[in-house]
């Protein structure tokens, strides 16, 4: 339930019209609103009754998979996730990381995000954290539980872009972070982009 309602929130956030993003301003209020807007978006294709035929899941996931590529920051997420370590990999390496780490994501989550059940989302507050970043405080409600949500943005060329999803205290990129780390203390930049295709290649 919880691995779930995590990549829900990780796909929703970067779901939103560009003349919604176009009109955003560096508020509070508009981090809230971003937020609020994407999740109903996504929330819409989900249950979109056109889509809950098995031959009509591909199509789902094709549209969700083309509104995260228009607006998911996957390479600010994959720069966060690799954080000092992309220091030992070459501007080659660096760019195959990248798209390696889109796809991962991608298949990962976007096939996933299909189990939705109709839980409730309710919206708590947004905080800014800078001049230009906001964190949103969001729960999902499922039967009796209530499992925080909550979602680091940033304002960049003229919109809120998301980078981040902390749920009951996790968060996407310093998980990833990690598991990068750990496997790098010991292997190469070459080995990690070997494992990501063998994962992307043996992925449903």
């Amino acid at each position: 339930m919880k691995k779930r309602l995590f990549v829900i929130a990780l796909i929703v956030i970067f779901l939103l019209p560009s003349t919604v993003l176009a009109s955003s301003t560096v508020t509070s209020d508009a981090a809230l609103n971003f937020v609020k807007t994407s999740v109903n978006r996504v929330l819409a294709v989900l249950r979109d009754p056109s889509y809950k035929t098995k031959s009509a899941k591909e199509d789902q996931r094709r549209k969700l998979r083309a509104l995260a590529e228009e607006l998911f920051d996957f390479r600010e997420v994959s720069r966060l996730a690799l954080g000092r370590n992309r220091r030992s990999f070459t501007p080659q390496q660096m760019e195959e990381f990248y798209g390696l780490f889109r796809k991962l994501l991608e298949r990962t989550y976007i096939n996933k995000i299909q189990t939705y059940t109709d839980e409730k989302v309710v919206y708590d507050k947004a905080i800014m954290l800078s001049d230009t970043k906001a964190l949103v405080e969001t729960d999902v409600i499922t039967g009796a539980q209530k499992i925080p949500i909550n979602y680091r943005l940033v304002f960049r060329h003229n919109k809120w872009m998301g980078y981040d999803v902390i749920v009951e205290g996790v968060s996407l990129v310093k998980n990833y972070r990690s598991q990068f780390n750990l496997f790098l203390q010991e292997k190469t930049p070459a080995e990690l982009l070997k494992v990501l295709q063998n994962k992307i290649s043996t992925k449903t």
